[in-house]
Parts: structure tokens; C-alpha cells; sequence
């Protein structure tokens, strides 16, 4: 079933269920269908920008149902998590850097240098909500397992990275300029920091 995905990507992307299905197989037994499912991941992450946090939010649903009993599968999958917000940083920096080649392009021809891309649109901004990724990284930060507060550190830092990162992006391509003049938000890894990072791990 996770080889035909690829190809009906576009209506994958379109239905919830199969971003909350997706993540189980995963954890398979079998490598070639753990494969499979992080692939077909980052498929909809790259190719379907409307649908990125999406993923990320069937990714998390998974994880903070998985037992305490199972920290490898855990700690695993949080940093899966983790890649998908950073592919996601990845693909802004790339369609930016498409868009401004454009834009050279149609500048050196005399054309509409700022026309807008038809590939990205603004509901990516506003569908990331920082604050349900910052919340799954805090609750395991109580974790036992040293290895898995490591980890949900480093998903806090993408939170904090990638947010920067949309924000910085939708005041560059929709021209709100508002945006750049506003005090930055507070996430949990600014008060983590402020007060200290090593006191999670002693």
C-alpha cells in the first residue's frame, strides 16, 4: 500500500486520516515499510506545502500516544519529527532561493520581478501552530530517558527555527512588512535557555 502512495500523493495529502496512518508504519518491523513511510513523509512535506503541518501534527499525535515502555521507539520517533520541521526549513530556503532566480530573470528581461509564486501560498504561515509542536517537546522533557530530553530540546530549537524561519518568509513574499517590525514571540526553548539548559540533564 506504501509504494502506491507516492503516486496519488495529491489526494494523500488532502485527508488527515492518512497523515495520522502514516507514522504507525514507521515503527514496522520491517525495514522496507519503515522506508517507505518516512519517504512518503517527506513527499507530502516537499511537494505539498499546505499540507506540512499536517504531517507534522499526525507525527506528534503518534509519538505522545507511544508507551513510556518504549523509549527507543520514542526517542525514534521524535527524531523523525524533528527532520520533517527540518526538510521543511530546507524547502523554504529553496523555493526562496527559486523564487529570487526567477525574479532575476524577469528583472534581466524587463518583466514583473515581483510576481508572486503560484507553488507557494500564505495558509503555510498560519498552519504551523508553534505552540502544539513546543507543547509535545515539553512533555518530554520530563522524560526519564536522557536521550529523549535531548532530543525533545532539539525539537524545541526546530520549533523556535522553523516559526523564524515562516515568519521571516511571509513578510519577504507577501510584502508584510509589519511582521519584520514586530518583537519576535517567546517560545518554551527561549525560557529553557534563559534559565538553563543543563538542569534537564543532571
Amino acid at each position: 500500500m506504501l509504494k502506491c502512495i507516492p503516486h496519488l500523493i495529491e489526494e494523500v495529502g488532502r485527508n488527515d486520516k492518512m497523515t495520522d496512518i502514516i507514522p504507525q508504519h514507521g515503527i514496522s518491523i520491517d525495514p522496507g515499510v519503515r522506508e517507505e513511510a518516512v519517504q512518503v513523509l517527506n513527499r507530502i512535506v516537499r511537494f505539498l506545502p499546505n499540507r506540512r503541518f499536517a504531517v507534522l501534527k499526525g507525527m506528534a499525535n503518534f509519538i505522545v500516544k507511544l508507551p513510556d515502555e518504549f523509549p527507543l521507539l520514542i526517542q525514534t520517533s521524535l527524531g523523525r519529527l524533528v527532520e520533517l520541521m527540518r526538510l521543511w526549513r530546507v524547502c523554504l530556503s529553496e523555493e526562496v532561493l527559486a523564487k529570487d532566480m526567477q525574479n532575476t530573470r524577469r528583472s534581466s528581461i524587463g518583466g514583473d520581478a515581483l510576481q508572486r509564486s503560484p507553488f507557494h501560498r500564505p495558509r503555510d504561515v498560519s498552519e504551523f501552530r508553534a505552540s502544539e509542536m513546543d507543547a509535545v517537546g515539553l512533555v518530554f522533557l520530563s522524560s526519564a530517558d536522557v536521550q529523549i530530553r535531548l532530543t525533545a530540546l532539539e525539537l524545541l530549537r526546530c520549533v523556535r527555527a522553523l516559526k523564524n524561519d515562516l515568519r521571516d518568509y511571509s513578510a519577504n513574499e507577501w510584502g508584510d512588512n509589519k511582521l519584520k517590525l514586530e518583537p519576535e514571540p517567546i517560545f518554551i526553548i527561549d525560557i529553557i535557555e534563559e534559565n538553563g539548559v543543563s538542569s534537564f540533564f543532571l
